[in-house]
C-alpha cells in the first residue's frame, strides 16, 4: 500500500496559501502513484458539518486518517506547526516512511 498523508502548517496561515501548498503536494504525490490523504479536505468536510469545530476536532480526525497511511509527507514549514509535529511523531512511532516536500521557488501554477 502506498498511501501518503500530507502534513504541514494550516493554523495561522492564509487560507489561499495553505490550500495551494497542499494541492501542489497532492498533485505531486498522486502523479508518483500514491493515494493521498489531504488534511485540508478533511478540515473542509468538518467545517461544512460543524462551523464551530475546534482545533481538537481537526486533530482527532487528522490523526485517525494518518493511521491508515504508509507514508507521511512533511510540507515546507512543518517545523513551526504544533499539529504537524504531533503528526510526525505519531508517524515515526508507527514506523511510517517520512518524506519531505518543498514547492520550488520558481513553481508556476498551470
Amino acid at each position: 500500500m502506498r498511501k501518503i498523508y500530507l502534513s504541514g502548517p494550516i493554523t495561522g496561515v492564509d487560507v489561499n496559501e495553505y490550500h495551494a501548498k497542499f494541492e501542489r503536494a497532492e498533485e505531486f504525490y498522486k502523479a508518483a502513484g500514491f493515494e493521498v490523504v489531504n488534511p485540508v479536505r478533511i478540515s473542509d468536510e468538518i467545517l461544512a458539518k460543524n462551523p464551530d469545530a475546534k482545533y481538537e476536532d481537526f486533530m482527532k480526525a487528522d490523526l485517525e486518517a494518518l493511521k491508515g497511511c504508509s507514508h507521511i509527507a512533511m510540507l515546507d514549514g512543518w517545523e513551526k506547526s504544533n499539529g504537524a509535529r504531533i503528526e510526525r511523531e505519531e508517524a515515526t512511532l508507527s514506523g511510517m516512511q517520512l518524506c519531505y516536500f518543498k514547492v520550488p521557488e520558481d513553481y508556476q501554477d498551470s
